[in-house]
């Protein structure tokens, strides 16, 4: 308080606000200041809810035997690989398509691959980095189990809305990760075969309509994961699906020619 103020107060006045006003002025936030606490709240608050939403699509991925797994281009190894070389060319490769997408927006992103050889891996990469660099929400859907749930549904009740859901979240989420997409088709033999019918009606229908919400949005990528060509996959699914969701764009497709299959490595 004012000292000269202090001094101009009855002694016992002048003792008591001593006791009990503060030493030092109280500093009044001029509105600039206040403009600023409001937006830094704001941005606080915003970031809170992106991050509960997003848990809310990773919540009804699809896990391959129901257990979630995680992977950053942090742990992308090339010298697990015979030909380190090409290892480091992908993970380069992927880590640009994830920085590409940060600054233009989103575009379909396919891995083409022989089983274990790290598509997964890098496609898991991608959507962390871009939760890290635009806090996107994501979603991973292993075909194989989506099959799975779209088959059970005649058989439980309680299926169907849970089918609902997840279809919604796969229409959302700001990345979707189709997993093994093409093996759900069963063996490539048999996928070549006179009179094969392709993917379950009610699964093709499901992927139509959650390819043509994402298709051509700036917020949606979906990077899809094969061992397919296309040919393969434009018999198991409508050619339309397909090429809503396989992009034939050089510079986003990543390519596991050369790659060893590392998980037979290890095991």
């Amino acid at each position: 308080m004012n000292e000269s103020l202090l001094e101009s107060l009855p002694v016992g006045l002048r003792e008591l606000a001593r006791q009990h006003l503060p030493d030092k002025p109280v500093h009044i936030p001029t509105p600039e200041e206040r403009d600023q606490r409001e937006r830094e709240l704001s941005r606080r608050l915003t970031k809170k809810m992106e991050e509960q939403k997003a848990m809310v699509y990773l919540d009804k991925s699809l896990w391959p035997a129901g257990i979630p797994i995680s992977f950053t281009f942090a742990d992308w190894k090339p010298n697990k690989q015979p030909d380190q070389e090409r290892a480091r060319a992908i993970g380069i490769q992927a880590w640009t398509i994830a920085k590409e997408a940060t600054k233009n927006g989103a575009f379909n992103v396919l891995l083409l691959g022989s089983p274990g050889t790290g598509k997964t891996s890098l496609a898991l990469a991608i959507a962390d980095q871009l939760k890290q660099d635009k806090s996107w929400s994501w979603m991973f859907v292993s075909t194989t189990e989506l099959k799975s749930l779209v088959e059970a549904q005649f058989d439980s009740y309680d299926v169907k809305p849970q089918i609902a859901k997840i279809k919604r979240a796969m229409t959302e989420a700001n990345v979707l990760i189709l997993d093994d997409f093409g093996t759900e088709g069963g063996l490539v033999s048999r996928i070549m075969e006179k009179g094969y019918k392709g993917a379950h009606p009610k699964l093709q229908q499901l992927m139509y309509e959650v390819s043509n919400a994402r298709f051509g949005k700036p917020d949606k990528m979906t990077i899809v994961t094969t061992n397919n060509d296309n040919k393969e996959l434009n018999r198991i699914y409508d050619p339309k699906i397909v090429s809503r969701l396989v992009t034939q764009k050089k510079e986003h497709r990543i390519a596991f020619n050369g790659m060893a299959d590392v998980r037979a490595m290890e095991g």
